[in-house]
Parts: structure tokens; sequence; C-alpha cells
């Protein structure tokens, strides 16, 4: 028997986890610990350990389709290419838009960028992650002058106090929640602001069970009673810092009264909470990227400034992710151009018939604008072209449907939230004829024309051009990613490039950080027509729907409901209900439990989504 072990980086969350592929025969046959990586140090989520599973899915694609009438049918990769490249030079630049993926290698969305760029000559090219991540991540650059996480994940563990808010490490990212649980273990005392009593709201010295939305108030509120205690870092302020008045006036009307009566928690919670994390050095938050995220990584930031809790270890921003390359996509650029639509803009778009091509690479669309016109909009399309690994809801209405290779079929690298650059490493061949998602598009390239500006002989070519064109990338090379350490960008911080970020000084014009004013705006209110808050949830299930294993345990989505709200509406625990909302109507099963605060439901929702109303179906329970 043919047997090796490829070490690669797991496919799943931003964690950026490595793992060892074990390959049998030529069969990708299941994971084994690489105990040398600094992100997990061996350790593996389920999802990352079944991650053969999906790459061995009878479901995957292996072979280009084009639409015949009303039917996809088997095509050669020369006449799919022809396809498309007929299509697309009908259809005049901006009336083209781009959508990549926050899975997509670095190259797959760098050679993605340059081809709608140069090729297509549009500038609307953007990923669905960045729904979630663009406020997050321009709320940092603001701050801070990088749109990236400040500290390594291992620093969590030297962190004396760690608030937790709009984010649930230890079921979204396991492997972060575990430097969490060590950093309890050595005497850390950990907040979290939820309203579900989740695995990480179990850990905790101090659980707030907000309502959802009001995570600003709380910090705001932290804030206003540091300042009141005169416990402020009044030195890091003058020293490295501008516009704390401003900061300082915005966050005073969320007095501890002010955000009990918001948050529907008690006063003494805030006032327990800003002494815990004022007493404590260094002290770390945790938060999530997510949609309309940009006030609350502002008043974080400004909690951080405050406190003087960045640039050094176990403090910081640590801003998680929920897929593999959020942080790399846009790094390299998968980003709208000046004038260029964001995905949402771009449904919109051709909806009204202005938008007439779209080339969706590795995103579901029809799932992730879940909520918008989606459907009316890709009727509207004269092309729709997708590149995916599964005939997907999206894929199911294109034109063309080109098959990906998994991320154990392919070279490349990917960059966690960490800004750690990692290599993914081919470890069997593709299934079929699928290829690279950067080669695809290369294909598509030089059957446009296109031959000399896209002949990339191998993904090392393609992340040597990365490397030139962006700064943060320079003197990143696939030999320097062979360690297991990799490296954390900026390269020149270091062997292993810098794991703390401003330890001297900040990546702005004058070094300093600047203080937002951020004031709390309250989210829409739960009323008569929908009476339920919702806390929402993110799971798309591209990747574990087609996993055995993972489907077992979670078979089907469901809407969380507090076990009172349940009694009042004659809901009984797995029984179906309708969940209707502004964007529409949905049958889901419901979880009754007593985990979630009265009033809020959890379940995933289009963005903007603040309330719902709860009702049994027709047949009952």
């Amino acid at each position: 028997m043919d047997f090796k072990y490829v070490p690669s980086t797991c496919p799943y969350c931003g964690n950026g986890c490595g793992v060892n592929l074990v390959v049998a025969d030529g069969r990708f046959v299941g994971i084994s610990p690489w105990h040398r990586n600094p992100v997990n140090e061996g350790k593996v989520c389920i999802r990352g350990n079944k991650s053969y599973e999906f790459v061995n899915s009878p479901a995957r694609l292996t072979t280009p389709l084009i639409k015949k009438g009303d039917k996809l049918e088997e095509a050669s990769w020369e006449d799919a290419y022809k396809e498309i490249a007929n299509a697309f030079k009908s259809v005049k630049g901006d009336a083209i838009g781009v959508v990549a993926s926050a899975r997509n290698s670095n190259e797959d969305s760098f050679v993605l960028k340059n081809f709608a760029a140069n090729v297509l000559k549009t500038a609307n090219i953007d990923y669905c992650g960045r729904r979630c991540n663009a406020d997050a991540v321009k709320g940092l650059a603001d701050a801070f002058g990088n749109g990236a996480t400040t500290n390594s994940l291992a620093d969590l563990s030297q962190a004396k106090a760690i608030l937790v808010v709009g984010s649930n490490p230890l079921e979204e990212n396991p492997l972060a929640g575990r430097q969490i649980i060590l950093a309890k273990q050595n005497g850390a005392k950990i907040i979290v602001a939820d309203a579900r009593k989740t695995a990480t709201a179990r850990l905790a010295d101090l659980h707030i069970a907000c309502n959802p939305g009001t995570g600003v108030a709380i910090v705001n509120g932290i804030i206003t009673e540091i300042v009141k205690a005169g416990k402020e870092n009044k030195d890091y302020i003058a020293k490295h810092t501008k516009d704390f008045e401003k900061a300082k006036a915005a966050a005073a009307s969320c007095t501890p009264d002010a955000v009990a009566k918001a948050a529907g928690i008690s006063a003494a919670d805030v006032t327990k909470a800003a002494e815990i994390f004022a007493a404590a050095q260094p002290a770390a938050v945790v938060t999530s990227a997510g949609a309309g995220s940009g006030d609350l990584i502002r008043a974080v930031a400004n909690l951080q400034l405050v406190t003087g809790n960045v640039g050094k270890a176990g403090a910081g921003v640590n801003l998680l992710r929920g897929k593999s390359n959020a942080q790399g996509a846009a790094d390299v650029g998968a980003v709208p151009g000046e004038g260029g639509l964001t995905v949402p803009a771009m449904i919109e778009a051709a909806a009204a018939g202005k938008i007439k091509a779209l080339y969706v690479v590795g995103e579901n669309i029809a799932i992730a604008s879940a909520g918008a016109n989606v459907a009316e909009a890709l009727g509207k399309l004269d092309i729709l072209v997708v590149q995916d690994m599964f005939l997907t809801e999206t894929a199911a209405r294109a034109n063309v449907v080109l098959p990906s290779a998994s991320f154990a079929e392919r070279d490349g690298t990917v960059t966690n939230a960490e800004r750690r650059v990692q290599r993914v490493r081919k470890a069997i061949e593709p299934v079929g004829s699928a290829k690279a998602d950067w080669e695809i598009t290369s294909g598509i390239a030089k059957a446009m024309g296109h031959e000399k500006d896209f002949a990339f002989k191998d993904a090392e070519a393609v992340f040597n051009e990365i490397a030139k064109a962006v700064p943060s990338y320079a003197g990143i090379t696939y030999a320097a990613l062979e360690k297991p350490e990799a490296i954390q960008w900026p390269a020149a911080g270091g062997k292993f490039g810098t794991a703390v970020l401003y330890a001297d000084k900040f990546a702005t014009k004058d070094g300093k950080a600047a203080f937002a004013a951020v004031e709390y705006k309250a989210p829409e209110a739960a009323g008569a027509e929908y009476p339920l808050a919702v806390a929402t949830v993110w799971p798309m299930g591209t990747l574990s729907l087609n996993s055995a294993s993972i489907t077992r345990e979670w078979p089907e989505p469901t809407v969380q409901i507090n076990h009172d709200d349940a009694k009042a509406l004659g809901v009984l625990d797995g029984s179906r209900v309708k969940v209707t909302c502004k964007a529409g109507v949905v049958e889901i099963t419901a979880a009754v439990t007593k985990n979630i605060k009265k009033g809020v439901v959890a379940m995933t929702v289009p963005a903007g989504i603040m309330t719902v109303k709860i009702e049994k179906t027709a047949g009952g329970n």
C-alpha cells in the first residue's frame, strides 16, 4: 500500500488549523494531527477531522456542464471555454459582475481579480464573505492602520482577562476557543456577552445575557465605567493615540443604567465587567466579523486603546473569521474597484437588467444572499457562469458550470485570521477533470486572447506575483512557508513574520491610533408584527452538508427558541414552525431550549433582519 502524510491547512473556518492529509493508494482517507503547527498544535475539530468526506463526496462535479435548453449537459473544457469567451466578449465591461469566495486560495482570488480588471474590464468584483467582513476590516483599519487581527490566536492563553462579544469561539472557531480555555486554566477572567448560553458563555466568569445588537452599548458602558473610575491608561493614550475625548463623549451616554435598559441586563453586570477588565493586564477582546459589525469593532478598538491593551501578547483585538481565507481574499484585492458594485448591489443591478453576466467562483449566492431578489436577478442574466465543487442552488441555474478542485487536489496558500499565510498542498489528483480555480480562470482568459498575461506555470508562480503586488506579502515565498510556523504578515517582523502588531507604532500616517466617536444605535425593536429578536448564526453548509459524519450530528438547520416562548406559542421541540420576517417566510424545525434568552431566537437570517414572527405550521406539532 502506498501511504503518505501531506501537511496542509483546514478548509473550514478562519483559524487556519494545520492538518496532515492521510493518503492511501492515491485516495484521501483521513486526517492526522500536525503537532508542529502553532495554530492548533495537532488538535482538530469535527469539521476539520472529517474534511476528507466532502472531498470524496459522490456529489462532486467532475466535468464542465453547458445548458442545452433546460438541461445541463456534459461538455469538454474547450467547448466550455469557447462558450464563456463568446458570451463575455458580447457583454461590455461593467455589465459583468464577478463573485469570489472567502474559501478560494490567495492564488485563485488574485488571478480572478486580474481577470476582472484586465480582461473583463469591470470593477464589479466582490466576495460574499465581505458582507460580514467589510465593516469589521474597515473598523480595524480606521483605528490602527491595518484591517486585520492584531495578535496571534495563541496569545489568548496569556491574557488575564478576555471579553468575548459578538462571537461564540468554542463552537464557531473551536481551536481559538481552546486558547480561551487555556487562559481560564491559567487564571484569566472570562466575560461573555451573548443572548445565548453557549459553550463559550458556560465557560465565563461573567455571562452578560444581552439582547441581540446591543454589543456597542455594553462595550461603551465598560469604557464609561473605566474612565469614571480613573482607570484609563493615561500615559498610553497620550503617547500613542488621538481623539480620545471624542470617543469618551460618544460613549458617555452608556451609563450602567442606560445599558441595562437597552440590553436587558443588570447595571451591575456592566460595572463588574469594567472592574474585571480594568484590573487585568494584559486583557484581550475576541469578536467576529458580521454584517453591520463596524461600530462594534470600533468600540472594542476604543476599549483596547483606553486600557493600553494593544501591541503586546495576550491583548489586542482578535477578529475571528468564518471562512478559511476571508483575510486573504481582502488582502489580494477581491473587492470592488473604484465605482464597482458589491455582491448585493450586483444582484440588484441584475434584477434591473443592468448586469448582464455573472461569473461566480466558489460561492453559492442563491443561499448566501437569501432574502434578496436573487431568483429574479439570476433569471434575467444573459449568461451565468458558476465554478464550484458541487452543483449548488446557484450552479443549477447556470448556463455553464465548471468543476473546481478541492483543497486536497491543488497547491496554493490561504491567510488565516491572525495574518498567517500558510500552504495548501496537493495530496491527490482532482476528481474527473476538475481544475484549480486559478487554472480555470486563466483558461477563460486565454480563450479570450490573453495568453501571455495568464501563462502561469503553477500556483507558486502566481504567489510570486502576489508578493510583488501586495505590500504586506512582500518577502514571502513558498520556500519560507515550508516551515510549520509559516509567516504572519508583514514578513519583515522576524523569522516567522510579525506575531503582534503595533508594538512600537501604529500603521497610520502619524503612527498613532485613532479613537472613534462610536454612539450606540438601538437595533430594530421587536413589536406586534415581528415580536421576537434574532441572534443571527451564519452556517452555509456548502462543505459540511456533503459530509456524512457532520450531517448525522446536525441533520438540518433549526431555529432555537426559549422554552417559555415555545410554550406560549404551543411549539414543541422538533416540530416544524413558520418563521416570518421582512425578507419572506421559511419553514424550519424548532429547537426548544433554556439556553437562549426569553424573547430571542437564534437562526440564520438575511443580513439586516433583526426581528421575526414564529407560528406553528398548519399541521401543528
